[in-house]
């Protein structure tokens, strides 16, 4: 009977799973979620026996999630940059990948930027409670100096229509948008970057520590390259950047 209790223990069927647009590592197509880190957490979660369907990841808006994942137990949040403020208030599972937070302009604007001192003359766009938001705060960009909404197209269109000076966010994920907003990315440039993050998954921090070692056990396996000299974690990468 002891046995049996505890092989349960770690696997859960109420999983409050939730992303945003962050293509291609997470993004909305045919009202589900797919993208590399997705199917990456769906495999993860599969092999240590826990019950989670595509149909069962949640598209939200960042703040909302965010204030989530802290407070809901059970609750994961994808893919979210581990940074020094977001430490200790999650679990991580991770690294998946990495990516490149920048600020994207006009080319047609000529803007330079030598240190983030000069930020102070522009309106930048970011995403509330984001990782590239949090990283102008840090560094002392003034706040008045911030469009801050809730998701990245808003922003998009705006830098497109000149409301905005400068863009923060993923630089490849701001192209990938772009192109699906109909907008040339060949008009703009990345003029600065904030930081080269990886990706992680964020678990609520009350969730079980002997699971958390286990996902990132797979994960660490599913990225070891094979006979081949390709890893599981490259195939899934294949499907989103060969397209």
């Amino acid at each position: 009977l002891i046995c049996l209790q505890s092989i349960p223990a770690l696997a859960r069927n109420d999983w409050n799973i939730m992303t945003e647009e962050l293509p291609p590592y997470n993004f909305s197509r045919q009202d589900q979620v797919h993208g590399i880190s997705a199917d990456i957490l769906l495999q993860i979660m599969k092999e240590n026996n826990q019950h989670v369907e595509r149909k069962d990841i949640r598209l939200l808006p960042w703040p909302r999630a965010y204030r989530m994942v802290q407070d809901v137990p059970g609750s994961i949040l994808f893919s979210t940059a581990r940074t020094a403020e977001r430490e200790d208030l999650f679990q991580w599972v991770g690294p998946i990948t990495d990516l490149t937070i920048g600020l994207t302009a006009l080319k047609s604007r000529n803007i330079t930027l030598n240190s983030l001192d000069d930020l102070q003359q522009y309106t930048i766009g970011t995403i509330r409670d984001g990782a590239p938001e949090q990283l102008l705060i840090q560094s002392g960009v003034d706040a008045d100096r911030l469009d801050r909404i809730a998701g990245p197209e808003a922003n998009i269109k705006k830098l497109e229509a000149g409301r905005i000076d400068l863009f923060a966010f993923s630089v490849p994920s701001t192209q990938f948008l772009m192109l699906k907003l109909g907008i040339d990315p060949d008009k703009y440039e990345s003029v600065y970057t904030l930081k080269q993050a990886d990706l992680y998954y964020a678990f609520h921090k009350e969730t079980d520590k002997t699971l958390i070692q286990a996902l990132n056990a797979t994960l660490k396996a599913m990225q070891q390259p094979d006979a081949t000299g390709r890893s599981e974690v490259d195939r899934i990468i294949s499907r989103y950047l060969s397209k």
